[in-house]
């Protein structure tokens, strides 16, 4: 009985030594205490589904997937026949000049009337029914000028909204991106419910993406710049886009953006990335 007491206490003092040595090493691997390493990854600064509020069939898709296009880079057209027919149509009727010319020579004529009846009046050659008369042609020339001017500024607002119906038809790139997904192609009808052409995502800047407690999250500041290690193990410098106002309720955690250049696009969306804090 002795024997054996003495080996499980042998036995328990070893295992306590081990604990304790094991517990002393993991406390050494924690940098001061306040650094800690968090994991994210990266993703586009920014991502839309670039679509059409005018319905339409596309006439023709410049872009493939893959493709790298610059803000303001034709994407597709949609089938503007008719809208270039409308647009002809509204320059034809502004560039008319036909009835302003004609109100403008009634209404020099009616002036020219008016003074020789006043003339007259004074020499007491016209009646008072002929001076009330010319009046009245005169207002009437007058109203049917400035009829004529209102008519062709209407004209020419008709013709600048067809040139911008015409102008929609084309659709555009709205910032420098790559092209992600094709949704529609040459043929197919765009409709209020199925807009979409193609996903354009923005990666000549990227946003990493970490998760922190909200401890954590008061030592970040925007504008703040830090170092990431890619998952290469290259570094990169990174400067605060957002520190999340909420923290999320299953996870106790608030989510912090980092923003990279990318211009070069030799880092690619969808990679884990380290910040060393």
């Amino acid at each position: 009985m002795k024997r054996t007491s003495s080996f499980l206490i042998a036995v328990l003092a070893t295992f306590f030594s081990v604990a304790g040595f094991t517990t002393n090493s993991a406390l050494a691997t924690t940098p001061q205490g306040d650094a800690f390493e968090i994991t994210g990854f990266t993703q586009p600064f920014r991502k839309i589904d670039l679509s059409s509020d005018e319905t339409g069939a596309i006439a023709s898709l410049s872009v493939l997937e893959g493709d790298r296009v610059a803000a303001g880079d034709i994407v597709a057209k949609l089938d503007c026949r008719v809208q270039e027919i409308q647009l002809q149509i509204a320059e034809k009727m502004a560039g008319s000049t036909s009835q302003r010319i004609a109100a403008s020579k009634s209404l020099k004529k009616r002036q020219a009337i008016s003074q020789r009846i006043a003339l007259l009046r004074q020499q007491g050659h016209a009646s008072e029914s002929e001076i009330i008369r010319a009046d009245l042609e005169l207002a009437i020339a007058e109203s049917k000028y400035n009829v004529a001017v209102e008519d062709a500024a209407i004209r020419e607002i008709e013709a600048k909204r067809a040139a911008v119906q015409l102008e929609r038809r084309t659709i555009t790139a709205p910032f420098n991106g790559l092209i992600a997904k094709i949704h529609s192609r040459e043929g197919e009808f765009l409709s209020p419910l199925h807009p979409e052409i193609c996903s354009i995502v923005q990666v000549d800047k990227l946003l990493a993406t970490f998760n922190v407690s909200s401890d954590q999250a008061q030592q970040f500041t925007v504008g703040q710049s830090y170092e990431l290690r890619l998952a290469n193990g290259e570094t990169i410098s990174a400067e605060v886009y957002l520190v999340g106002v909420e923290t999320d309720p299953q996870s106790g955690t608030v989510e912090i953006k980092l923003v990279i250049e990318n211009s070069d696009y030799n880092i690619r969306s969808g990679e884990n990335v380290t910040l060393n804090i």
